[in-house]
């Protein structure tokens, strides 16, 4: 009974593991006019058709954020720069995958671009 128990909790463990091995990284670096962004600037992802977001980050001192995506595809990263919501078009992979951002003002409007 004992060893039942255990080989179920390997199982778990192990699709857990698995799940997560499927799952792909997108960091990278945000910047202004050639400055890191300010630290807690919250960037999201969303897959298409979700109403849900699949992950949510804040960035650091260094205006860098990592986020995990569970399915491989395109995505729609959001950053939340001066209250206004500004989004990109990405692709997440199985490997992690570097967006450096730009956050640029032109006719009074911003913009978000990669590097």
């Amino acid at each position: 009974m004992r060893s039942i128990l255990s080989v179920t909790m390997l199982l778990g463990f192990l699709v857990v593991l698995s799940t997560n091995a499927f799952a792909g990284k997108i960091f990278g670096d945000i910047s202004m006019d050639g400055k890191p962004v300010a630290a807690g600037i919250k960037v999201s992802i969303t897959r298409p058709g979700a109403a849900a977001i699949a992950d949510t980050a804040v960035t650091d001192k260094f205006g860098s954020y990592k986020l995990m995506v569970k399915e491989e595809g395109k995505s729609t990263l959001t950053v939340l720069f001066a209250g206004k919501p500004l989004e990109l078009a990405v692709f997440s992979n199985k490997e992690a995958t570097r967006y450096d951002l730009v956050v640029e003002k032109k006719d009074g409007k911003l913009s978000l671009r990669r590097k």
